[in-house]
Parts: C-alpha cells; structure tokens; sequence
C-alpha cells in the first residue's frame, strides 16, 4: 500500500489535486461555521450574515480582477499560491476573537485576498499542461478534487461547531500547513514549463472549435449567476434550516420528524445539506471531464440555470429535508457545470490563461458577493420566503444577458492574439 501511494502522489498533477482539496475543505470549514458564528457568538440575523459572505466574496473578486493585470509576468506562478495560502490561514485565524458586526466582517473577508492570489495560480499551473486531452482530464480531477472538500468539510464543521465555536478554525489553520508544504514540494521541484509565448491556441484540437469570445464571456456570466445562487444557499439558508428546527416544524419527508432530528444541532442538520450541495458538484465536474458534448454549447448552462431557479421557488415553502436536499443537489449541480464550462473557456488559450483563470474566479467572487448581500437584505426586509420567490426573476435577466454576449462571435482565439500583441 505504502509504494503505492508514494507512487500516486509522486506525480506532481496529484499532489496539486490533494492540495486543492485540503484548501477547499479549509475553506469550507470556515463558510459553514460563520452564519452560525454570526447567529450566536455577534447576535446577527441573515442580514448580517449574507453580508459577510458578499464582501468575502466581494473582496475575493476585487482581489482576482487586481491580480489578472500581473499574474501573468510572475516567473513561477506558484509563488503567488503560497503567499495567498498562507494569507488566509493567518488573517482568518482571528474571526474567533472578532466580538462586533464590524470586527467580524473585516476578519472573515479580509483573508480572501489570499485565496484570489491562490485558486488562479493553482488553476494556471495545471492550465499548463500543453495536451489537450489531458488538460481536461487534470482541470476534472484538481476541479473534483475541490468540490470533495466543499462536500465532506461541512460534515466535520457543524459537529465541530456545535462542540466549541473556535474548534472550525483551529482545523482550518492545520490544513492550510500542509497546504503549504504540498504547493512548496510543487513549486520548488516540480514546477511545469511556463508555455511559450508563441505556443498556438489550442481550441481547435480539443472539440472546442465552436468556441467564441462570445460564449467564453456568456460562461463567464453564467458563473456568476450560478455562484450567486450557491451563495445565497450557503449563506443565507442556514437561518430557515436554524428557524424550522428550533421551532420543531423540520421534518424528514411529509410530516415525519424522527428523533433524530431532535438530537442534532441546527448546524450539524444544515451540514448534511452543505454536503448535498457540493456532492451534486462534483458529479458534474467527474461528468465533464470525461465528456465533449457539452463544450461550445450554452444551452446545459441555460438549462442547468432554470432548474436551479425552480428549486429556489421550492425552498422557500420547504420543510421536509427530502426536499431540501433535493432542491440543494440541483443549485449545486448547476454550479459545477457552470465554473466547469467557463474555467475550461478560460484556460483554453495559452498566452492569457492565467490572466483569464484569474478573471473567471472574480467573476465568481462577485456572483457570490451579489447572491449573499442581494438575498440576505431581501430575506431580512420581506422574509426568506419571499426573497427565494422572487430569485428566479434574477436568474431570467441574468439568462437573457447571457444570450447578448454570445452574439459577440469573434473567435477566442483571434483575440487573444489581440489581447497578445498590446
């Protein structure tokens, strides 16, 4: 087992894959634990707590859009990974000690500058990879890979949680060390070729000839929408789960309540759904990988959009879990054909990946900045019934956005040629 294993992660994609899920399942400690922390510990409400996901958010897009304007004249891009890394163990370390609204909001967003240096620079060192067959096949492991830590770290979280509050971030500083020691092994052994600076756009030999500026910007919106909907869930949702169990109106399916649900603590009951959500991502992220059908294609990503949409009209009446995690399975599978659709788009060119890897992470950002504040004030204000109605008609405008920007058809590829020669 032992030769097998070094075996396995002697090869440097797979120890960027385990680094990747050690830093996503850090970071999914600290979203899971934060609404209940601003429930309890700052004596917030939605309100409060959407906040603070939307600037963390709102930072980490400010953070990537700043970052696409030099990241791609960094020597060994993975420099910029450990720096953010260890960034965002050390400034959210603090969040525990953080007694006001405003003490804690700067806590808990500040550290997400680090993570707007880290993902993009991760993303575009495995964006290297000049095979394009296997560029997939590394981008739907590394994207795997993170979505296994957003599924399993909410399971760890809430027990933890409901244990002592400062227990999610003590866990959180631990694998972020090893974090570091695993992008250091990369960075200083096994860095791959930066690619040159006249290697061709690979797009037309990997199914992707359909591929415009117009549709890589259309992902790029569809991402933002798709993350505007995860935020809000993750956020802003934990206060329904919260409500309806104190109050003893959660039940299992129907009008079943076991007994179960009365021995478990609001934030190990919401942690099964956080679990839901991003296991329904990383099916689809295991799916694309291995698939061509859906490159050069908007409609999965329309498609995906609108069902999300109707399962956020669902959860606003929801009591039942078995709806729930229903409901949560698809905003969660919609995120992961989004982000994946539109990070393949952005890597797809070898002179502007990183820069591209570094704007379609702020465009997340600020798909998450836009989902936790405009639906946590609108849930605050008219109620969370009421705010996930009305969401859908967001998703539509979005869609329809979506639909003017892929008629900008120049192809990707010329210009990034344009972009190359400024």
């Amino acid at each position: 087992m032992a030769p097998l294993i070094a075996r396995w992660f002697g090869q440097a994609h797979r120890r960027m894959y385990l680094a990747a899920f050690l830093l996503d399942f850090s970071v999914a400690i600290g979203l899971t634990a934060m609404p209940f922390f601003i429930f309890d510990r700052i004596n917030g409400g939605v309100a409060l707590s959407g906040t603070v996901g939307a600037v963390q958010m709102a930072v980490y897009a400010i953070g990537c859009f700043l970052s696409a304007g030099f990241v791609s004249r960094t020597g060994n891009c993975l420099r910029l990974a450990l720096l953010g890394v260890g960034v965002f163990a050390l400034l959210f370390a603090s969040v525990p000690f953080a007694g006001t609204p405003v003490a804690c909001a700067v806590t808990a967003s500040v550290p997400f500058l680090g993570l707007a240096l880290a993902w993009p620079a991760m993303q575009a060192w495995l964006g290297q990879e000049p095979d394009p067959a296997a560029r997939a096949r590394h981008l739907a492991g590394f994207n795997t890979a993170t979505a296994f830590g957003f599924t399993f770290s909410p399971l760890l979280a809430g027990p933890l949680y409901d244990a002592d509050f400062r227990l999610p971030f003590v866990a959180l500083v631990a694998l972020c060390l090893v974090v570091l020691g695993l992008i250091a092994s990369l960075s200083l052994r096994t860095a791959l070729p930066r690619a040159a600076h006249g290697e061709q756009d690979d797009s037309e030999d990997d199914g992707t000839k359909r591929m415009t500026s117009g549709l890589l910007y259309a992902s790029w919106m569809a991402t933002f929408t798709a993350n505007g909907l995860f935020a809000a869930v993750r956020s802003v949702y934990p206060m329904r789960v919260q409500e309806l169990a104190t109050q003893g109106n959660l039940t299992l399916a129907g009008e079943f309540r076991p007994a179960l649900l009365d021995a478990a603590g609001p934030a190990t009951t919401y942690s099964w759904l956080a679990f839901l959500l991003s296991l329904a991502t990383v099916v689809c992220f295991a799916i694309l990988g291995r698939t061509q059908a859906w490159r050069g294609r908007l409609s999965l990503l329309i498609a995906g959009q609108l069902a999300a949409a109707a399962s956020f009209v669902l959860l606003s009446h929801a009591r039942s879990l078995a709806v729930m995690v229903l409901c949560f399975a698809v905003v969660g599978a919609n995120y992961g054909v989004c982000f994946f659709a539109s990070l393949y788009y952005s890597l797809a060119d070898a002179r502007t990946r990183h820069r591209r890897a570094a704007i379609n992470e702020g465009v997340l950002g600020a798909g998450g900045f836009a989902g936790g504040i405009g639906l946590g004030y609108a849930a605050e204000s008219a109620g969370i019934t009421a705010a996930f109605q009305w969401a859908p008609l967001f998703v539509l405008l979005a869609i329809a956005v979506q639909g003017v920007l892929l008629n900008a058809s120049r192809p990707a590829s010329e210009e990034s040629r344009d972009t190359a020669t400024r």
